[in-house]
């Protein structure tokens, strides 16, 4: 799952064709990366004030994440791919990083990134593990 997925938990704003996928998540196995926390403080970070309000919500956040949705750890595979993605010519080494992982997991993954997906189709990697919001069915799966 791609990192605008996981803002909404935290308490922050991301776009319409996310939040309109969340009742549907309800019907999926979710998995996230410790990257995609790290880039959402990233995100996080630039727009807070450090509140005590705003600091326990990205911490409540955090927890819901870590209890409720299962972690897919980074693989030496996936680094691999990830640097030879960067390489080829997509430079955001996260979103790399993040489909690569889900790629070694057998995972699938869901992503609002058009270029991603259209770079991925360019190189022959695999294009069927890319899921976008719209996508997504209301059939009970897993992934």
């Amino acid at each position: 799952m791609d990192t605008s997925f996981l803002l909404p938990i935290l308490g922050f704003d991301t776009s319409e064709r996310i939040i309109k996928a969340f009742p549907k998540l309800r019907d999926y196995e979710l998995h996230y990366s410790d990257l995609s926390i790290l880039e959402a403080l990233w995100k996080i970070v630039k727009k807070i004030r450090g509140t005590e309000e705003e600091i326990s919500r990205v911490v409540e956040g955090i927890a819901s994440i870590t209890e409720s949705i299962k972690n897919a750890p980074i693989t030496e595979g996936a680094v691999k791919d990830a640097i030879n993605m960067y390489l080829e010519g997509h430079r955001d080494l996260i979103d790399n990083l993040l489909y690569a992982t889900a790629l070694a997991h057998g995972l699938k993954f869901l992503t609002v990134d058009a270029t991603l997906r259209e770079f991925v189709e360019t190189v022959g990697l695999p294009t069927d593990i890319i899921v976008f919001p719209e996508e997504l069915s209301k059939e009970k799966r897993k992934n």
